[in-house]
């Protein structure tokens, strides 16, 4: 029964990590990625292996360390196990799909200090016991992926009518906006207001089951 109520607790987790709680839609968090560097379908899978390979040991560290830290000095020490846990994190990614590091270019480099893996290190895996904090730490990143991947995968279409550098028959406008920040900052938005929405539906179901 131990193993049970656990497993269903750390698949509660990773689904509100990847889906109901999604950290990108629901906090507002690690958006510059995906709305400056998320702007094709291959960026977007690089950015998310790099991100998956790098919130786990952060993570971990943050769960085992975190409560002999002051508080106050969190963040930094976070940041700082971050930067050294990047090096194997891009090295993993490189192995996966070779050049990734390269062509991110800054982006890659910035996500030492993504949000996402910042706040959750800071805040949750501090608190919460290892399994618990690999279920939140795969769950985010699924979450991560599914919205960058997306938003890669639509504006690669708009602006080229291909994925992955491979021209699929769609007609792509050129419009180099599509691009922009800016553009990503409302595919974004758009997302978040659809999970909010379906947050709030499944809300009312509940409350009308209590209430029968």
């Amino acid at each position: 029964m131990k193993y049970k109520g656990l497993y269903r607790g750390t698949t509660k987790i990773f689904v509100n990590g990847y889906f109901y709680r999604n950290p990108v839609l629901i906090a507002a968090l690690g958006l510059y990625p995906v709305a400056a560097a998320g702007y094709n379908l291959r960026n977007a899978v690089e950015l998310s292996l790099l991100f998956l390979f790098l919130s786990l040991p952060v993570g971990l560290i943050a769960c085992m360390v975190g409560q002999m830290i002051p508080y106050w000095a969190r963040p930094g020490v976070i940041l700082a196990a971050a930067g050294v846990c990047w090096l194997p994190a891009a090295w993993l990614t490189e192995r996966v799909l070779p050049g990734s590091i390269t062509a991110l270019g800054m982006f890659g480099g910035l996500m030492v200090c993504n949000s996402v893996i910042l706040s959750r290190a800071t805040e949750y895996d501090v608190t919460h016991i290892a399994p618990a904090v690999v279920a939140d730490a795969v769950g985010s990143s699924v979450g991560f992926a599914l919205v960058i991947c997306f938003c890669g995968i639509v504006r690669e279409l708009w602006l080229k009518g291909s994925l992955w550098g491979v021209n699929t028959g769609v007609y792509g406008t050129g419009d180099g906006g599509i691009s922009l920040p800016f553009f990503g900052f409302i595919l974004v938005g758009f997302l978040a207001a659809f999970l909010q929405w379906i947050n709030r539906v499944r809300g009312d179901k509940q409350k009308k089951g209590m209430r029968e």
